[in-house]
């Protein structure tokens, strides 16, 4: 039963999630160009082209889409679109905010249907891109403590909410042989050119992509074995020349087998760690860190990227909680009265996590573990969660319903009180040393 059941849980859930996604959308609203909506995107095809002759980047994206409602559709793509098509007709773009300015987005300028729908876009992509004498460097760089920071910061994706089938298409005009780092399937075609296919359990803050000329990095590849019998492929990179691949080999695989003892089996198909030294960020079953934070983001591939998926902003709080008290130690908190917080409450539109996620958040987790110590502690409840709702994004209000139920008490005035209240009413992003914002220039270095 064990060797199976991460992929028993992939192909049921497979059947349901992109039809549940529409049901974490925000709120539709009216603006002066009208009624805006928000979609289920159901497949992304994306078609990059890296030209090192004119040194541009650039993405041809097709959007197929569901609507429930007639309005002008909402999506995100940071990027200015050089063209755009919907349903094979010619149209315009904008960007506006949300009704309460927490977040702002796109929206295509032409009334739509409910029903499926298909939107074609031609944009560049300028960010986090390089050309050099040996090929090309490009990489997509999330951060979960910045608004419009995942793909959309790069190509046409829809809010965290929604999951869908993506496929990365990539044509490298260069002789230079590629190296593709992701945690997508590759298929090398022919040409330089490859094709990265993605879970349909994956959101826009899912998916690994990096890419260098070959030899770029020191690498080391390495299997895996799963507490389930899987002998998973693994990579470990980096352009520090002075570390040493198999003592960081080690880490990571004594870090994979103390989770999968307290969580059960690794929840993803691959492992892909980038050794960057900077910043810090997870994905699904890869990450971009530095050695001191490895096991931090690890553990998020259970808990961001897994057993627990956030469904928007005001729910990425609680896998920065988990992952934080589970990395520190997991202790236990006797007194909750000084936690005090609004990490829960933001707008509804919120697409970045609370800042207090790290210590406040951490501290609310170690009090809920004392709280339930007769009960097997908070590990009992996540382990549920994890064997019965892993790749389904889901809101602070379901989670604690999934608590509620499994403790078999009502735990939403607790909550309340102490991650729907207080002072800290989070109106921008904030930073923290694990996952620190990059700017364009420390993103570039990273390549």
């Amino acid at each position: 039963m064990k060797t199976s059941l991460v992929a028993m849980i992939a192909l049921v859930w497979s059947f349901t999630l992109n039809a549940e996604s529409i049901f974490h959308a925000p709120k539709t609203f009216k603006t002066a160009e009208g009624q805006v909506v928000f979609i289920d995107i159901k497949t992304a095809d994306y078609s990059v082209t890296y030209d090192p002759k004119t040194k541009k980047v650039m993405a041809q994206s097709i959007l197929v889409f569901e609507t429930k409602e007639t309005g002008m559709v909402a999506f995100d793509l940071v990027e200015n679109p050089t063209s755009m098509s919907l349903d094979g007709e010619a149209i315009s773009s904008k960007v506006i905010s949300s009704p309460d300015k927490d977040t702002w987005f796109r929206i295509a300028l032409k009334n739509t249907t409910p029903g499926l729908h298909k939107l074609e876009i031609s944009s560049p992509i300028t960010q986090s891109v390089s050309f050099g004498s040996e090929g090309v460097s490009s990489a997509f760089w999330f951060t979960d403590l910045g608004d419009r920071s995942y793909l959309e910061a790069y190509l046409p994706a829809n809010f965290e909410f929604d999951q869908y089938q993506i496929t990365l298409n990539l044509d490298f005009k260069t002789m230079n042989k590629q190296k593709i780092y992701t945690n997508g399937k590759v298929t090398t075609l022919e040409n330089n050119r490859y094709r990265i296919e993605f879970p349909e359990t994956y959101t826009s803050s899912s998916l690994y992509f990096h890419t260098a000329w070959a030899g770029r990095y020191n690498e080391k590849s390495f299997v895996f074995k799963s507490l389930d019998g899987r002998e998973l492929p693994a990579i470990v990179y980096t352009g520090d020349k002075s570390l040493n691949l198999e003592s960081i080999k080690t880490k990571i695989t004594q870090s994979l087998d103390a989770l999968e003892t307290k969580y059960g089996p690794f929840l993803h198909q691959s492992v892909t760690v980038f050794i960057a030294g900077s910043g810090g960020m997870e994905y699904c079953g890869a990450t971009m860190t530095d050695v001191w934070a490895l096991n931090h983001e690890l553990t998020h591939s259970y808990f961001a990227r897994g057993g627990f998926m956030p469904a928007n902003g005001n729910s990425g709080w609680i896998d920065e909680a988990i992952t934080t008290w589970s990395d520190t130690g997991a202790s236990t908190l006797e007194n909750p009265n000084n936690i005090r917080s609004n990490m829960a409450g933001n707008s509804e539109y919120r697409r970045y996590t609370h800042i207090d996620a790290y210590t406040q958040g951490k501290n609310f987790m170690a009090y809920l573990n004392y709280k339930y110590q007769a009960s097997g502690g908070l590990s009992a409840f996540l382990n549920q969660l994890i064997s019965s709702e892993s790749f389904r994004p889901m809101t602070t209000e379901e989670f604690v319903g999934k608590m509620s139920d499994f403790y078999s008490e009502d735990l939403m005035p607790l909550f309340k009180k102490h991650t729907y209240s207080g002072k800290s009413v989070q109106g921008t992003p904030g930073e923290h040393p694990i996952h620190m914002k990059m700017t364009i220039q420390e993103m570039r270095s990273l390549l």
